[in-house]
């Protein structure tokens, strides 16, 4: 089984994929405060809800755009499972062209979704992330990030 965990600023959604179907996902609030322990514990709970083994789990990839707690939670799920985790960032080869001034900061969650969509949908594409904030992503027909917008979320917006 693979461990997908996106980080995000105020949630943490995880989703476990056993040969390629979705065994479960799950969100949990983002707590900028809570030690890796305080982590594990919820893994381990979310695990045992759904059944599964920590020891099942081969590895997984962690997406964060909260870099305070990305090593927490690596810690967390490392220690929890046993398994090692690759953390979404500058250098990673994912395929996807980056046809930006400064590729290295662009969020993890904007490239992982990138990848995603261009591995499911036909290109030309808008991507459009509707989270505590609004993001909208440009792929173009050559299959290349070519730009984003960063908007306020709608929450944020109404408040």
């Amino acid at each position: 089984m693979i461990l997908t965990i996106d980080i995000g600023n105020t949630n943490i959604v995880i989703g476990c994929f056993d040969k390629g179907l979705l065994r479960f996902h799950e969100r949990f609030e983002t707590n900028q405060r809570s030690a890796s322990l305080e982590y594990a514990v919820i893994f381990r709970e979310t695990f045992s809800l759904y059944g599964i083994d920590a020891s099942d789990i081969r590895g997984g990839i962690i997406s964060s755009v909260v870099p305070s707690i990305t090593a927490v939670i690596k810690t967390a799920v490392e220690k929890f499972t046993g398994a090692s985790f690759l953390v979404v960032g500058p250098g990673i080869k994912t395929g996807l062209k980056m046809e930006v001034d400064n590729p290295a900061q662009q969020g993890s969650d904007l490239v992982v979704g990138a990848v995603a969509a261009l591995h499911d949908y036909p290109v030309p594409q808008i991507i459009i992330d509707m989270g505590t904030a609004t993001t909208v992503s440009v792929i173009s027909r050559s299959r290349a990030f070519i730009g984003k917008m960063i908007l306020p979320g709608v929450i944020i917006s109404l408040e």
